[in-house]
């Protein structure tokens, strides 16, 4: 018969060493984790279902204001209105303004945008805005994550499927889920040198974005002139199938943008010879050509009310169709009253705020229909609104207004 082991006195010291070894390292771990620097804490109960308006207000007052920034434009997700502070994303009553829950992490937020019904807040680390996080709005509880190497400063965009992170090297594009559907530019580690997504020495100056196609002017190596590069997903995410749009004369720093995107048309804004909206498509054939009286400011803004797609220029709001961006009309100053912002939707009127007030128009043609009057302090950034429920929202500089 076989004699047992016995257990010796070095036995149990090394066994002690051993589990004091993996309980550091366990604590080590957790401390350097995202867990440890993250705070999250979920609604008490699911929102309620949003009541959606059936007729315009008769009238508007300030219901509640909060800080919102770094995000330019109102974020509402399934009915939550989510708003930004620092590091903070919060999930609001859109009436009463009341927090219902709180998400934050131990880095700065470069941008929130809303896909679906999650918050899509994305944070800075050592690699650049590339740590992402999402939040369920009616509820606060996490989704998704991803994290990647990106730009140090990002512009955030959605189409209410998909969402565009676009620096001034690289961009990529998301799904609810938080997969990457595609990329273009520059990586930190070259593992496909021959990718079709890789493009090194570029600067991207202006991205925009469907579920379907990325379009981004990119200012390249010595060359004089800006290019469009369209861009369409395929099997693998960074290698897009791509088709490169001379724009001989434009240079950057014309102000050439990227408006909007739309299923796999473009609509660029090019200053030369005379400032227009061209509608480029997916062959790159300029289908459609829209000038302006001037050019528009630095700081315009798209919004997606519905079926259209509105373009504030500085003074004046266009508006297309969704669908193919065809072009349908202008709204302008008239008189004293000067569109500060673009359109939303409300109870199947365009709202637009304008000097004083909110105009109301009829989306189908852009005949004014009414004007509600709202006290507001003057400032030099644009006034983007948007609607939850019955409440009107206004993004004003660094903060949120809502008004009912």
């Amino acid at each position: 018969m076989v004699k047992p082991e016995r257990r010796t006195k070095a036995d149990v010291l090394a066994a002690a060493a051993i589990a004091a070894v993996v309980a550091v390292a366990a604590a080590l771990i957790w401390w350097n984790s995202d867990a440890r620097a993250t705070i999250s804490r979920p609604a008490t109960g699911p929102a309620p279902s949003p009541r959606l308006a059936r007729e315009v207000p008769a009238s508007l007052k300030q219901l509640w204001t909060a800080p919102n920034a770094p995000t330019d434009q109102p974020v509402v997700v399934a009915g939550t209105v989510v708003t930004a502070d620092g590091r903070v994303v919060q999930g609001r009553d859109p009436v009463t303004g009341q927090v219902r829950w709180t998400y934050s992490r131990d880095s700065d937020l470069c941008g929130v945008a809303g896909v679906y019904r999650f918050a899509v807040a994305v944070y800075r680390d050592d690699r650049g805005c590339g740590q992402v996080s999402t939040i369920e709005g009616p509820t606060g509880t996490r989704g998704p994550a991803r994290s990647s190497y990106a730009d140090h400063k990002v512009t955030l965009s959605s189409d209410g499927t998909t969402v565009l992170s676009a620096g001034d090297t690289r961009l990529e594009l998301w799904r609810s889920d938080m997969v990457r559907m595609l990329s273009y530019g520059e990586i930190d580690a070259r593992i496909k040198p021959s990718s079709k997504g890789l493009h090194t020495g570029c600067r991207l100056t202006s991205a925009a974005a469907s579920s379907s196609a990325v379009s981004v002017l990119e200012a390249c190596g010595r060359q004089a002139d800006l290019r469009l590069a369209l861009l369409r997903p395929s099997k693998e995410e960074d290698e897009p199938e791509r088709r490169d749009v001379a724009e001989p004369g434009i240079s950057e720093g014309s102000g050439a943008r990227v408006v909007a995107v739309a299923e796999t048309r473009t609509a660029v804004y090019l200053p030369v010879p005379q400032p227009r909206i061209d509608v480029v498509d997916e062959s790159g054939v300029t289908v459609s050509s829209t000038l302006l009286p001037k050019p528009p400011s630095a700081s315009s803004v798209v919004s997606r009310p519905g079926n259209l797609i509105t373009w504030w220029t500085g003074d004046t709001v266009m508006v297309f169709d969704a669908s193919n961006l065809s072009y349908r009309y202008s709204i302008g100053p008239a008189g004293h009253s000067v569109p500060l912002g673009p359109a939303t939707l409300m109870a199947g009127k365009l709202l637009i705020p304008v000097t004083d007030g909110v105009a109301i128009c009829d989306p189908a043609t852009g005949v004014d229909q009414g004007f509600l009057p709202v006290s507001r302090q003057p400032g030099s950034s644009p006034v983007v609104p948007a609607v939850a429920g019955a409440q009107l929202l206004e993004q004003r500089g660094n903060n949120l207004v809502a008004l009912g």
